[in-house]
């Protein structure tokens, strides 16, 4: 069977007629209930929740906690980086534009949880009072961990890390097309120990890097470097083989259990320390640095935080997304301690996970609902191809298409397009609380 782009861009705005055709019956089977819903954090996790909840409940007081008074459709950045994408406006958006309005929006940030007292302390001295609590806070960038790095840096002398910001995605572009022209140099690019928002973005970044300068010609006089934390270059064994044939076609040589902990701009110098202890020193000519995350302050140091397995996340059931100790509040997206998903194709899975489960708890019922871990990796390859890569807690392959329309192992054309220019549109239908895929 063959697939065109026509074709499926027919099929996606199938699936938002599909995606419609519940609404009414939804309307029709809402929960009624005058409960106070304090979601904290507004990003694809916390204003997807609060559309999503509109769809089940019906007289909730529904409350988003977001100091940033704008949207950023982080997936984005490596299509940045890729020259698809052109502008900051390309991923960024008021929030308005999503957040409905029968949700409230407090422009502040979250700084004490007090879940003893069913209360939450801002930044500029409120507090507020809830009956169900919905964290949704995302990771913090750890750059403060790197000795030696200023974030004011990257865009210029060859440092970039397109998760910063979205200038930094186009300056990383420009970056990268001129040190191709150079003819010769020294490629480093880093991945951190631990979990991750979208752990393959470090490796899709390489991939543009390594495309740009082929393209450019004088490949034989460059060398690319990947040094991870970890010893691994993907956790699922059957994509991590498969892109380490392709790095040996490309010859891009990956080097494992190495940590980042310092960097030095002025002698263009990369310091890691392995697990013996012993400290490695890189010289590099330009340098991508995917920088060690946690969860955000206020939720590591606070009593909902995870002290075991997954140390400052949000203690949550991996399955129900219900906190382990305090029922009433649940987590999701990037600040949850589950063993893989921080993406936003887990989010979309995960919405009506903690929707009906929450619901299920306003009617007195237990919580049934479970997410199966499903994550999604678009692994782009070059500007044109990209290998989709769908899997769950298991580790193992799954597709929401058939294998011989995207095979995962298999570059292609289409899982570019996908990426390209698919996978926004239902993000977007995602933050408006639909899930239909």
């Amino acid at each position: 069977m063959s697939i065109s782009r026509r074709t499926f861009l027919k099929a996606g705005v199938g699936i938002g007629v599909l995606s419609g055709a519940g609404v009414g019956y939804r309307e029709l089977s809402k929960t009624k209930t005058n409960a106070k819903i304090l979601i904290v954090g507004g990003g694809a996790a916390g204003i997807g929740m609060a559309n999503k909840l509109n769809q089940y409940l019906s007289g909730a007081e529904i409350t988003v906690v977001e100091p940033r008074n704008f949207h950023w459709y982080q997936p984005g950045q490596t299509l940045l980086l890729a020259g698809s994408y052109t502008q900051t406006s390309d991923v960024m958006a008021a929030n308005e534009r999503y957040i409905s309005g029968d949700v409230r929006w407090v422009e502040d940030a979250v700084i004490e949880y007090r879940p003893d007292h069913n209360q939450v302390v801002t930044q500029k001295g409120n507090r507020l009072d809830y009956d169900y609590l919905i964290v949704a806070t995302g990771v913090e960038l750890r750059y403060d961990l790197i000795e030696g790095f200023d974030t004011q840096e990257i865009g210029h002398n060859g440092i970039t890390s397109i998760y910063y910001s979205p200038e930094t995605g186009l300056k990383s572009h420009q970056q990268a097309l001129d040190f191709a022209q150079r003819g010769e140099g020294k490629v480093v690019c880093t991945r951190p120990q631990g979990a991750m928002k979208c752990a393959g973005a470090p490796m899709k970044a390489t991939n543009l890097l390594e495309y740009f300068v082929a393209q450019a010609g004088n490949r034989e006089h460059f060398t690319f470097d990947y040094f991870t934390a970890e010893d691994f270059l993907f956790s699922v064994p059957v994509f991590d083989q498969r892109i380490r044939e392709i790095w040996v076609e490309r010859q891009i040589h990956p080097h494992f259990e190495h940590t980042l902990t310092a960097l030095d701009s002025a002698k263009k110098q990369a310091t890691f320390i392995q697990p013996d202890g012993r400290q490695r020193v890189v010289d590099w000519d330009f340098i991508h640095v995917a920088p060690p995350m946690t969860a955000i302050q206020s939720v590591r140091e606070s009593p909902l935080a995870d002290q075991n397995l997954f140390k400052g996340y949000l203690e949550v059931d991996k399955f129900t997304m219900q906190h382990s100790r305090y029922a009433n509040v649940f987590g999701i997206g990037d600040t949850v301690g589950t063993p893989i998903g921080k993406t936003a194709a887990s989010v979309k899975s995960q919405l009506p996970v903690v929707a009906q489960n929450l619901t299920a708890l306003i009617e007195g019922r237990e919580p049934q609902a479970k997410w199966d871990g499903y994550t999604s990796c678009p692994m782009i390859l070059d500007v044109g191809h990209a290998m989709l890569w769908e899997f769950n807690y298991s580790l193992k392959p799954v597709t929401a298409l058939p294998f011989h329309v995207v095979d995962p192992l298999k570059k292609s054309k289409l899982a570019w397009v996908m990426e390209e220019s698919m996978i926004k549109p239902v993000y977007d239908m995602m933050l408006h609380g639909y899930s239909p895929i």
